[in-house]
């Protein structure tokens, strides 16, 4: 009962900002407050993993460590800046580098599943 009152109220406020006119502003100081929200939590759920695994992430080894936050970082920086590959040119190298990203992932995955 108290799910379906909390999804009617957040459903009120989203016609709220979308029907009232002039609510342009509302709009984005909303969005962002969203998109703000939702980039602290999957820093602190990453803050969290890194650390209830820091022992087996340093038992890696220096390597496979280095491969690891370069993929995770090249990730990071190739969703963010996904705008500058609007070609398809663009969107080729962008797959590409995705891929390689990927790769260098599951390779860390395999090291770790070794041990």
């Amino acid at each position: 009962m108290t799910a379906t009152r909390n999804i009617a109220i957040l459903v009120l406020i989203a016609l709220a900002i979308a029907a009232i006119p002039g609510s342009s502003q509302a709009q984005g100081i909303v969005s962002a407050v969203l998109s703000l929200t939702l980039a602290a939590l999957i820093v602190y759920f990453i803050a969290r993993l890194y650390r209830d695994r820091r022992i087996e992430i340093y038992g890696l080894g220096d390597l496979d460590r280095g491969i690891l936050y370069l993929s995770l970082a090249g990730i990071v920086v190739l969703l963010a800046g996904a705008q500058w590959f609007n070609s398809t040119a663009g969107a080729v190298i962008e797959i590409v580098l995705l891929a390689t990203c990927v790769a260098g992932l599951i390779r860390v995955y395999q090291v770790w599943r070794s041990y």
